[in-house]
């Protein structure tokens, strides 16, 4: 079981949603994006997709996410 993480907006610092799901060989398919739309500095890098282990991989991850729990 995986633990629970919250992200928010590095820029806006509104929440985000993440989907994913599990991908062959391993790892997941991601989709990281607002909750609500509005103006955001890092809209240009949204919606953050793509497949890696945990979404804090996934390419421009360092410049949106920021991350909450474990």
């Amino acid at each position: 079981m995986r633990d629970r993480s919250f992200y928010w907006c590095r820029s806006c610092r509104r929440p985000l949603y993440a989907t994913s799901s599990p991908t062959l060989p391993a790892g997941w398919d991601w989709e990281i994006d607002h909750q609500q739309p509005g103006d955001c500095a890092n809209g240009h890098l949204m919606p953050l997709t793509g497949t890696a282990t945990v979404p804090e991989e996934l390419p421009n991850a360092p410049r949106v996410l920021r991350v909450f729990g474990n």
